[in-house]
């Protein structure tokens, strides 16, 4: 009975955890400094779901998560979600087709995904004919964004890791994330 209410409630304690991470990233970065160097959190959900779950529950999850960010922030509607489901599909249709992860590459994940988010919401922004004043904000954000988003992807994933062996009580899931992600191995 515990096993199974646990694994019922691993879905809206991803749900609560992209809430966590919203009001974190809402609160501590209000500094214009520390503005530059925050992190898209709900981007390495979008990612851990992409490699971690099926394409339902994953396509799932990613457009809740971009309907939180889009509740949270005043963007154009529809930025974050189409943002966060074309991060999914690349991600999924990478991960499912290569499969090959250790802990650079991991960092690598973090760091293109973090600058691919940043221009690819210029881009819909271009799109939608909003983007006047964003070129020149985004163009600066690359370089911190990439680099906040490689030193902060590991610890995530692991805390991701951890949430989902405590929830699905899998005794073989432990094994598969180290088996798939090689985090142990090497050293950067």
């Amino acid at each position: 009975m515990k096993v199974r209410l646990l694994k019922f409630l691993n879905t809206p304690g991803m749900i609560f955890i992209t809430l966590i991470f919203l009001t974190i990233q809402s609160t501590l970065f209000t500094n214009k400094a520390l503005a530059f160097f925050q992190p898209d959190a709900v981007l390495f959900l979008v990612l851990w779901v992409a490699m971690k779950r099926e394409f339902a529950e994953g396509g799932v999850l990613t457009l809740i998560f971009g309907y939180c960010v889009e509740l949270q922030s005043a963007a154009p509607s529809g930025l974050f979600l189409c943002n966060y489901m074309l991060i999914f599909l690349t991600t999924h249709f990478l991960y499912k087709n290569f499969h090959i992860l250790n802990r650079r590459t991991m960092i690598m994940v973090g760091m293109t995904s973090g600058v691919f988010s940043r221009l690819n919401i210029l881009f819909i922004l271009y799109l939608m004919n909003k983007a006047d004043n964003q070129w020149f904000h985004t163009l600066q954000l690359i370089p911190p964004t990439a680099l906040v988003h490689g030193i902060i992807v590991i610890p995530i994933f692991q805390f991701l890791n951890r949430f989902d062996n405590w929830t699905m009580k899998n005794p073989e899931a432990e094994h598969r994330y180290e088996r798939d992600f090689y985090l142990d191995e090497e050293m950067i």
